[in-house]
């Protein structure tokens, strides 16, 4: 029995300092934090330079952090056609989906928000698609929940898009996964253009932003599924949309740029979020049917290109 307690000591003194590691980088960088701060400055960013670029001033830089905390301090109202515990479920699964994400993701040349080899299993650029998909679907089924037309619309729209987008974005993923055993790692791959591209369209529908901000638009449907949500549960969509920027920001900046270091993540990051800020001041939104059509018969067609390359072997690392 002294052994025995003597070989259980042991083993916790040495995994110690690994738990602390893990705990940091779970909790701090790449971690909760990182996706908190990182996120809702790139929100910030994307509004005030997208501003400056219309001539306009545009909401300070941090404007996100402001909206968050005065959510926090609002109530939760349910309407009576809305369903209160989904709605109160999909914002939670939301955001907990993309945060998964990021366990999978070696930002800054980390391994992932816990610093432990298997879970860089081949195989696990799939996990990362299945939990970014399961993002997204429970957004649009928080439209469902919320019982009002303009967030049931909105969901349908959602939906529909998801449908359009993701065949693109999960081309384009493929394509890199057939070169790296369908792991997440840096790697540099900007000889595949037209996945790259598709990429890049994938994360403009997945964050809603110009020209596909088409399940939100203000103009027509209030805000879309989250039409009848406020205080928490708003917040905490509004979070989950932070991570969505710091989670595709940096499967960009690591798959397709190859950054292994903290310059090198930096600089590449910001690098993908001024080609998403262009894309949103140039173009106006689009009709759904336009989107769909778009993404199903250029920008899908265009991935097919490179993943023929790719398994043809007219591209190797």
């Amino acid at each position: 029995m002294k052994r025995m307690a003597t070989e259980v000591t042991r083993m916790f003194e040495a995994l110690t300092p690994q738990l602390a590691q893990n705990v940091f980088n779970m909790l701090v960088f790449p971690g909760f934090l990182a996706a908190f701060i990182i996120g809702f400055l790139y929100m910030g960013i994307v509004r005030k330079v997208s501003a400056r670029m219309q001539h306009r001033i545009g909401p300070p830089l941090w404007q996100p952090f402001f909206d968050f905390f005065k959510l926090l301090s609002k109530e939760n109202i349910t309407t009576r056609d809305a369903t209160g515990a989904l709605a109160t479920l999909c914002p939670v699964v939301s955001f907990a989906s993309l945060m998964t994400v990021a366990l999978f993701i070696p930002i800054a040349g980390l391994p992932g928000m816990f610093s432990v080899e298997p879970i860089f299993f081949q195989g696990s650029l799939f996990v990362v698609l299945y939990f970014l998909i399961m993002s997204s679907v429970f957004f649009a089924v928080a439209g469902f929940a919320a019982g009002n037309p303009f967030a049931s619309l909105g969901s349908i729209r959602e939906l529909t898009q998801l449908f359009a987008y993701e065949f693109p974005f999960v081309i384009s993923l493929v394509t890199i996964g057939v070169l790296t055993g369908f792991r997440i790692v840096p790697l540099f791959t900007l000889q595949l253009p037209f996945a790259f591209f598709a990429f890049l369209m994938g994360v403009l529908g997945k964050l809603s932003l110009p020209p596909f901000h088409i399940p939100d638009a203000e103009q027509e449907i209030v805000a879309g599924p989250t039409t009848e949500y406020s205080g928490p549960r708003l917040a905490l969509f509004e979070l989950a949309k932070a991570a969505g920027f710091w989670v595709l920001i940096s499967l960009g900046a690591v798959l397709y740029l190859g950054a292994n270091s903290l310059l090198t993540f930096a600089v590449y990051s910001l690098a993908l979020l001024a080609i998403l800020i262009v894309f949103r001041v140039v173009f106006a939104r689009l009709q759904i049917a336009q989107a769909f059509r778009f993404y199903w018969f250029v920008v899908g067609p265009l991935a097919l290109i490179d993943l023929a390359r790719v398994l043809l072997g007219f591209y190797v690392m």
